[in-house]
């Protein structure tokens, strides 16, 4: 591993030694015009933005973070060199499924907000991370998913330890250097039994999504590794909902409904870029036209109004081009 470049991420790469990441849009001022080095040091390696579009300021500056890498670490370099990380969520353990996103360390200005539609929904998140600069990138990251409030916690232990705090969290997510499973993290959760307390997941952070892959072997059930903007990271939860509010019981069986509707058979896919474009609204009426619910039906489970489900099923036809409840589904699942 010597570069570091996922295949996704390759792209027009300027001579000496360093490239344009095409997922920093969004999330760094000069977007994909940024240029980046990948920097190893004792066997561990990132993606670090160099805030210049110019290749000879680029270069400079990239030997310059070389040699301060080689005198301190990354450990103290952390809270002053911004890094690209790819952030993964685990949803199911066999087979392996999660999606990931990009982020950066050290982030400036506010987090890209998600689609206004949104907010009628609840997500009240806990994020356990050791590394304080992370658990920073983490937070306001994830504050661009619509209707999620978020809570840091450095351990575990500190988790427990702040029962008001934590009483009224839906979802706790935990790093995999602390837990590689939800059930050795938090054996009171819900992991997909029924049993008390929060849901929990686990999160990786890595330098791209090679890694992701690279970090597992021998999983026989398969893999599922799916890249969604920051904002909809969180989609796989969005079929769980109810008058906006995450349903623990409903959310095992809405993952693998979820899961399974990326392998449903079918001709032509959705656009990349049309399925992206569905609000968080959209993908939970798709998500009970999938069960079979009728206006009436999906409006209550929703806490919505029939006319505002027969709005949303029009913005729906109209994204998917669709003429029917059905074809609308159909062309949803196809890949």
């Amino acid at each position: 591993m010597s570069t570091g470049l996922d295949s996704a991420n390759r792209g027009t790469v300027p001579p000496l030694g360093l490239s344009r990441r095409k997922y920093s849009v969004g999330l760094r001022p000069l977007g994909a015009e940024e240029l980046s080095a990948w920097i190893e040091h004792d066997g561990e390696g990132w993606h670090v933005p160099l805030g210049t579009r110019d290749e000879v300021a680029g270069q400079r500056q990239a030997e310059e973070i070389r040699r301060q890498v080689r005198q301190h670490g990354w450990a103290r370099l952390g809270t002053r060199v911004p890094r690209e990380v790819t952030f993964a969520i685990f949803w199911l353990e066999a087979p392996v499924a999660c999606t990931y996103s990009t982020l950066f360390t050290l982030p400036a200005g506010n987090p890209v907000a998600g689609t206004a539609v949104g907010r009628g929904l609840r997500i009240r998140a806990a994020v356990v991370e050791s590394d304080v600069v992370v658990r920073r990138a983490l937070l306001h990251g994830m504050e661009s998913i619509p209707g999620c409030t978020l809570t840091g916690f450095g351990s575990l232990q500190e988790l427990n330890d702040a029962p008001r705090r934590s009483a009224n969290v839906d979802v706790v997510f935990v790093s995999r250097t602390m837990a590689p499973t939800a059930a050795e993290a938090m054996p009171g959760s819900r992991t997909g039994r029924e049993v008390q307390g929060p849901l929990v997941f686990t999160y990786g952070i890595y330098p791209s999504s090679d890694h992701i892959f690279m970090g597992f072997s021998g999983v026989e059930a398969g893999y599922l590794l799916r890249r969604r903007p920051l904002a909809q990271v969180c989609e796989p939860l969005d079929g769980a909902f109810a008058s906006g509010r995450l349903l623990p019981d409903e959310t095992p069986r809405a993952i693998r409904r979820y899961c399974q509707s990326l392998f449903s058979p079918g001709a032509a896919g959705v656009d990349a870029s049309v399925r992206s474009s569905l609000t968080v609204r959209e993908r939970q009426i798709l998500a009970c036209l999938q069960r079979g619910l009728h206006d009436k039906e999906i409006a209550m489970e929703l806490g919505i109004s029939p006319l505002t489900v027969h709005t949303h099923l029009k913005h729906i036809f109209e994204k998917l081009g669709a003429h029917t409840r059905t074809e609308a589904v159909v062309k949803y699942l196809e890949k």
